[in-house]
């Protein structure tokens, strides 16, 4: 991609010089290029006036139909469709403080108003040390984008119960041993008939069990991971030792109605010290589990 870029960029300049001086139609080798390419050729003229001098055709498959004669009429078009995140980002290369050096990631609205990703290989174009125009390549991502993030969609969470992985949970554990000052709730609980399930009903059974649980979970906090076989943590800042009880006591009543047996531990203090809290709420939990034991 960046060889071809660099090709067509040559031919785009020469093109864009000659047309800047003819004031006329794009030179035909900019019109081969744009108009036998599914990705998106355009030269956009800064000075004297900002105007398209030349949009590829294939503009209007990746966003709908009317677009790039819109962009002609009014080069506010591509302004009014980049997604808000990246409105900056277009501004910047249109001014020339943008880094043509590497691509440009940006969304675009289409007429059905969803969001596509492209990459964009832009290159300014100066004359008396001043940008009069930049031209580029745009090429639809958006496949290449998707699988990105779902490959780090799975990376980060646990493929049965869709919960944050124990790969997740450590990243996390990381980033808030450098948190100072930020109050911190650790709930963990432990499935006390998994193996059971297993053994007399076979692991479909067990793998029933664990989405049961992960689903009860989810419907009281968003910070749910998994991060054993049968063993569950929820991270809650900013909630008091109440409202973390609370928490426990609504999970727990849950898991009693959907016969659930479950063991948990609490542990409460700040960010920095989670390691210390994982292991004050590991110990609670096992203590709780002990307890249950005893009078069953």
């Amino acid at each position: 991609m960046l060889i071809l870029g660099i090709g067509i960029g040559i031919l785009m300049t020469l093109g864009f010089m000659k047309l800047k001086k003819s004031n006329a139609a794009p030179p035909p080798s900019v019109e081969l290029i744009g108009h036998h390419t599914k990705d998106i050729v355009y030269v956009f003229e800064v000075k004297p006036i900002q105007r398209f001098r030349y949009i590829s055709p294939s503009l209007d498959e990746h966003l709908g139909e009317g677009i790039v004669a819109a962009s002609y009429a009014d080069p506010a078009v591509c302004f009014e469709r980049v997604h808000p995140e990246d409105f900056d980002l277009l501004v910047a290369k249109a001014s020339g403080i943008g880094n043509y050096e590497t691509p440009f990631l940006q969304r675009w609205r289409t007429n059905e108003g969803h969001y596509i990703w492209f990459e964009e290989y832009s290159t300014p174009i100066y004359e008396n040390g001043q940008l009069v125009a930049i031209q580029g390549i745009i090429r639809n991502v958006e496949r290449a984008i998707s699988e990105k993030h779902n490959l780090e969609q799975r990376c980060r969470t646990d493929a049965l119960t869709g919960l944050y992985n124990r790969y997740q949970f450590d990243n996390m554990v990381r980033e808030l041993v450098t948190c100072e000052h930020v109050p911190l709730g650790v709930l963990l609980f432990d499935l006390n008939d998994l193996k059971i399930q297993n053994d007399h009903h076979g692991h479909a059974a067990g793998d029933g069990l664990l989405k049961t649980t992960a689903t009860i979970l989810k419907n009281h906090s968003q910070n749910v991971y998994r991060i054993g076989g049968d063993e569950f943590a929820i991270i809650e800042s900013h909630l008091s030792c109440d409202e973390m009880e609370a928490v426990r006591s609504a999970i727990h009543t849950e898991m009693a109605a959907s016969q659930i047996a479950i063991a948990s531990g609490l542990a409460m203090g700040a960010a920095d010290d989670i390691e210390q809290l994982i292991a004050q709420a590991d110990s609670a939990m096992y203590a709780d589990k002990s307890a249950q034991k005893q009078l069953s």
